[in-house]
């Protein structure tokens, strides 16, 4: 029988809640997915999962299995080769069984949100045979242990830096090439940044280090600037601070980690007598900033509470402060108040403002921000050719814009009184 969303008879069919003994090959384990099946099993339900973390597995449910689980649960970890196999195999009361094969990984995402595909298996003969595949491969991985977990970790940041990227390259490539997208269908008559300030963030242009190429971003750089001019005396009255020699972006490839020049931003954070209070144990680059940003499809503006190794002070406090439920409960009224259009990004994955029903789904949510190693941003997103961006709009949309985040802004920022 042919099955979409594994979660459907895992939960209708009541496998979970009957189950004595569960058999998992998985490649990939998150928290949520590992929680899904956990709740739903009875207290002295065994479970054995085998996988081989070649995709991107949660260091904290290794950690969580290790500490808590290890009476009812094991983990083993297939070093011999790429383990990408994911096998549901459930043993019932009445000495029946049940098991699954299929794309799906034990993730949330894999178990009844992404598209995926498992085949249902109840012949007894091939449930057997498929435990006896699983077997296989449970007794020759490794098992799991502290010093397998803390080295995942110390490693772990990097790989989802790098699926992070994969992603938001994918992204864009499908935002270009459908969904009706075409550059040729816009009217850049009236607009204030052309076809082409766009397009020198394009992949074919954005490793470039030509003559011809760095006059295109110097063109760019001037239109910020120009920006700059008309919008200072706003960002002003909101005590803000635009540093003269990083309001805008250098257009110096040389200054990117990847060598790649795919946007560039105007940027305002603490005013000059805020800095001075933290002169001696922060920059800067430790602040939020409120940015407006260009890239290859659209122009943001963002309240960027980080990207990594950035907005350390700020944000360190933030993730203090959620812990208070008042200040939860503010921060989330005030996110989901800035409406349709506005999403929040937190280590790589991005939503909806409005797609968080309470304050306690959001903060679950922020708990993922590691400064270290992820983006953290709130913001709004334009495409070309919209009237909010044209000649005669444009200054006034980034001055509305700031005046709804600085709300947020002032919220998570952290005061150190002098």
């Amino acid at each position: 029988m042919i099955i979409k969303k594994l979660a459907v008879p895992l939960i209708n069919d009541k496998i979970l809640q009957q189950a004595e003994h569960g058999y998992i090959a998985t490649a990939a384990i998150t928290d949520a997915g590992f929680d899904f099946i956990r709740s739903r099993l009875p207290g002295k339900t065994k479970l054995d999962i085998v996988t081989g973390l070649d995709g991107l597995t949660s260091p904290g449910v290794l950690k969580r299995i290790w500490r808590h689980y290890q009476d009812r649960f094991t983990l083993r970890i297939y070093t011999r080769n790429i383990f990408h196999a994911n096998v549901y195999i459930f043993e019932l009361p009445y000495r029946k069984s049940v098991g699954f094969t299929g794309s799906g990984a034990l993730t949330l995402e894999g178990l009844k949100d992404h598209e995926e595909i498992f085949n249902k298996v109840t012949d007894i003969k091939e449930v057997e045979a498929l435990l006896s595949w699983y077997t296989s491969y449970y007794e020759f991985a490794e098992p799991l242990t502290e010093e397998m977990i803390a080295e995942y970790e110390l490693i772990y940041p990097y790989m989802k830096q790098r699926e992070i990227i994969s992603r938001e390259e994918k992204k864009q490539f499908v935002a270009l090439t459908t969904r009706g997208f075409q550059w040729d269908g816009i009217k850049f008559k009236n607009q204030y940044f052309k076809k082409e300030d766009y397009l020198v963030f394009g992949n074919a242009k954005n490793t470039l280090n030509n003559e011809a190429i760095q006059a295109e971003r110097a063109a760019v750089q001037t239109k910020l600037l120009q920006l700059h001019e008309s919008v200072q005396k706003h960002v002003t009255r909101l005590k803000l601070r635009a540093d003269g020699n990083t309001v805008v972006s250098s257009i110096d490839i040389g200054n990117r980690q990847d060598h790649k020049l795919d946007s560039m931003a105007l940027s305002y954070g603490r005013s000059e007598a805020d800095l001075k209070k933290y002169a001696d144990t922060a920059t800067s680059d430790d602040f939020m900033t409120m940015q407006v940003v260009i890239q290859q499809k659209d122009i943001g503006v963002w309240l960027t509470v980080g990207k990594p190794r950035t907005g350390k002070q700020d944000r360190e406090y933030f993730r203090l402060k959620m812990h208070d439920e008042n200040y939860r409960k503010t921060f989330f009224s005030s996110l989901v108040g800035l409406g349709a259009g506005y999403w929040i990004e937190v280590a790589g994955e991005q939503k909806v403002v409005e797609s968080f029903s309470q304050d306690e789904v959001l903060w679950e949510y922020t708990k993922a921000d590691d400064w270290m190693y992820y983006r953290f941003i709130i913001g709004r997103n334009f495409q070309p050719g919209e009237a909010a961006v044209s000649n005669d709009a444009i200054v006034q949309t980034i001055e509305q814009e700031f005046d709804k985040l600085i709300v947020l802004y002032n919220h998570m920022k952290h005061v150190r009184e002098q």
